[in-house]
């Protein structure tokens, strides 16, 4: 599980590695893309401003639910909340504003319902007719307002921040402190109205209260008429004040509880306590629509004295006049408690917020109930305790209790209802005014910078997805694991990267012989002689005299494996025969400086000695080069008939024969070849070959029944190669004297050594 875990992570490395390698394509259309869109940003896009007005809105959970709460009603945070972005809120806005805001709202709009355009788009294509939503001048002003115009940041302490976009600092400023104005308003009527039916409530349970009071200190005076003072024994004195305690906190209780209910009857549009309807949903409704007809009323008429009948703000405004007018007649058809006419005046956000509130009122009645209950079970256990008074004592101590119990009752009625006052005359104490938007001064930045981050985001996520779709299509091997994946076959082993002398590329390029050069034990020659040991355990299974290298498309590195392949099996004393089987593009004659001919061809063209086409490169080492290619024709001198022969005769010269080859996708002309040696090993250069490309070469040669015996991985890059080696690199030091375990002490102590190999002189 570790090894696929640690596995995955390097793939996942090795990808980005991989889309990094694309920098310039990658650069290239990030600057494509960014420097327009910036340029355009900069340049052509119109200034805004931006005004911003802060209210707090007090969330009465915060300081708790309480008896005062109950008496002195005050706005939910999340009913207001829900109230600001609501759509009957905007609407009052745009009621509200003066004409050169809402004629920048019509004119200038910064919305744009890209869906519908698109939809209008198909629409026109098929020959159909747009769909225009919205044609209304005010509800175009109320989409825009919303949808672009107006924000609303909640803070942690309760404080929202109202900011307003416009292209004229003053009609910004105008959006945000109109907002605030219609928020007040709007919440003040609702808590003046909740005000208003607890005083009237509060005025009956008072006036009842101080008649009961009069009863009680009138029956307690007949009752001590003509008595003395009756003197209770000190404990029972004790229980009696603690029952009168009690029962004044039951008293508080069942008026809370009272009062909780009048205020969910109130969210429900029920009764007062005078029998009177409640101000329900419809008539909320007809209230601002009549209040909103009037002011159109008015602003029309202002409009009438500046412009014409057809100026568009006229027309527009009489199209109000006649949407307002015809929703208050609508509105009169509803019953109070019809559900359809809540949806008149309250919106989705707000009917949610307003089913909250109802849901904590619930919940608050639920409380009053319990703790009504605990209080009555306790006052019964009180009393309980006090019945050895005889009947006497026990009369007076209840009309004590009772005239203790409504003098308490009476005096906090009085001094709530003094605050009910107030606060129907006062404001709402949950919503309050911090700062009021000011005139901008400077125009802001936000469009700009906004258009530039989502280019710079655009251009980055276009260079990157590019990069990242070449390499899903190309898949290059990178690693063993890659190709042992891909095959099924061995890895007999790997190359490193080497920085040789590269001068000719293309057709007139030349393989290096890093073998020789070197040195003896560098990286690459001990990596060499690890794919010979890997031959050598292979030919205990099975006889490999004859060897082709084969490769997928050209350039994988077949003649630079092929030459120094030979030299590790030369240096072993073996019998070796290098030949450049590839008649197209031969390329192993360039490293010696031989001549190309004569070669190959000419020894399967005619029957010419050995000593005449071989070129002796050490004692018991022969390269034989292509030949003379300008006349050969590699289908026919490439037969079955002449590479059977060829083969008897070679391995009557040598112990083990190598054969460079032409690409196996580019051409046919190896494939009998390929399909009579002993072993065919494919070379595979890393993270240049791609996937399909080997899976497509394999098959090839599968299918004209060549042996293939493994892969050899070509190139492998520098940061591979420092992961394969990062313990023991130390061993391929030259002369230093020190052994591997102090250079793996270091997390740097290969570098030097790997360079080293990696830049041979």
């Amino acid at each position: 599980m570790l090894e696929e875990q640690t596995r995955a992570e390097i793939d996942y490395r090795r990808l980005l590695r991989r889309i990094v390698s694309h920098w310039r394509l990658i650069t290239i259309l990030f600057i494509a893309v960014t420097l327009p869109v910036s340029v355009w940003a900069l340049v052509f896009v119109p200034k805004t401003y931006e005004a911003v007005a802060k209210i707090f809105i007090e969330d009465p959970k915060r300081v708790g639910a309480g008896f005062l709460r109950d008496w002195m009603p005050a706005s939910d945070a999340s009913f207001q909340q829900a109230l600001l972005r609501s759509r009957s809120l905007a609407e009052a806005v745009v009621a509200n504003l003066p004409p050169e805001s809402t004629d920048e709202l019509l004119r200038r709009a910064m919305h744009v319902d890209y869906f519908a355009e698109a939809r209008n788009f198909l629409r026109r294509l098929l020959g159909r007719e747009s769909v225009v939503s919205g044609s209304l001048p005010q509800q175009r002003a109320v989409t825009e307002l919303q949808a672009a115009r107006m924000t609303f940041t909640p803070l942690a302490s309760g404080e929202v921040e109202i900011r307003a976009v416009a292209y004229n600092p003053q009609v910004a400023m105008g959006l945000a402190n109109t907002y605030v104005d219609v928020l007040q308003s709007r919440s003040r009527s609702n808590i003046r109205e909740e005000a208003r039916v607890s005083r009237t409530f509060i005025e009956d349970l008072l006036n009842q209260t101080k008649a009961s009071l009069q009863e009680s200190e009138e029956a307690l005076a007949k009752f001590q008429r003509g008595r003395a003072s009756k003197k209770f024994p000190d404990h029972s004195a004790l229980e009696l004040t603690q029952v009168a305690q009690l029962e004044n906190n039951l008293t508080e209780i069942q008026a809370s509880k009272e009062i909780a209910k009048l205020r969910l009857n109130f969210l429900r549009g029920g009764k007062d306590p005078t029998g009177k309807p409640l101000p329900s949903a419809v008539a909320l409704a007809q209230q601002q629509l009549t209040k909103r007809l009037a002011q159109l009323q008015e602003k029309l008429a202002g409009l009438q004295e500046r412009y014409t009948e057809g100026h568009p703000l006229v027309r527009a405004t009489q199209a109000e006049i006649k949407d307002v007018q015809a929703a208050l007649a609508a509105s009169s058809q509803f019953s109070p408690d019809s559900a359809t006419a809540s949806r008149l005046y309250l919106g989705t956000a707000e009917r949610a917020a307003l089913t909250k509130q109802q849901a904590d009122v619930e919940a608050e009645i639920a409380s009053q109930e319990a703790k009504e209950e605990v209080v009555k079970q306790r006052i019964a256990r009180l009393s309980q305790n006090v019945s050895n008074l005889n009947a006497e004592e026990m009369e007076a101590s209840k009309l004590l209790r009772k005239v203790e119990t409504q003098r308490n009752l009476y005096s906090t009625l009085s001094e709530k209802l003094g605050m009910v006052r107030v606060q129907e005359q006062g404001e709402d104490r949950g919503l309050r005014v911090i700062d009021l938007a000011v005139l901008p001064q400077s125009p802001s930045g936000a469009p700009a910078k906004r258009i530039i981050f989502l280019g710079v985001l655009l251009g980055l996520s276009l260079g990157v997805g590019v990069a990242a779709v070449i390499e899903y299509f190309n898949q290059p091997m990178e690693t063993e694991d890659d190709v042992s994946r891909v095959t099924g076959l061995p890895v007999l082993g790997w190359l490193p990267t080497i920085e040789g002398n590269h001068t000719q590329n293309g057709a007139d390029r030349e393989p290096l012989r890093f073998a020789e050069t070197s040195g003896p034990e560098t990286l690459e020659v001990e990596t060499c002689r690890g794919i010979r040991t890997s031959l050598q355990a292979l030919s205990r299974q099975r006889k490999l005299r004859t060897i082709m290298l084969a490769s997928a498309g050209p350039g994988e590195g077949k003649s630079t494996v092929v030459l120094n392949l030979g030299w590790a099996f030369w240096e072993a004393g073996q019998r070796l025969i290098i030949v450049d089987a590839d008649l197209r593009r031969p390329s192993l004659h360039r490293p010696f400086r031989y001549p190309l001919g004569p070669g190959l061809v000419d020894l399967l063209a005619s029957d010419v000695p050995w000593d005449r086409v071989g070129q002796a490169v050490k004692e018991n080492l022969l390269l034989l080069p292509a030949g003379s290619i300008e006349v050969a024709k590699p289908g026919v001198l490439l037969s079955a008939e002449k590479v059977r022969h060829f083969l008897n005769l070679a391995k009557n010269q040598a112990d083990l024969v190598i054969f460079d080859s032409a690409p196996v996708l580019a051409v046919a002309d190896n494939l009998t070849l390929a399909s009579m040696v002993d072993g065919v090993i494919l070379v595979v250069r890393a993270g240049a070959t791609q996937q399909r490309e080997l899976v497509r070469a394999k098959s090839l040669l599968e299918k004209v029944g060549a042996p293939l015996i493994g892969v050899v991985l070509n190139q492998v890059s520098r940061r591979e190669t420092r992961r394969y080696y990062r313990t023991y690199a130390g061993y391929y030091g030259v002369g230093d004297g020190r052994s591997g375990r102090k250079h793996s002490r270091s997390s740097r102590s290969w570098w030097p050594t790997v360079q080293k190999t990696s830049n041979p002189k």
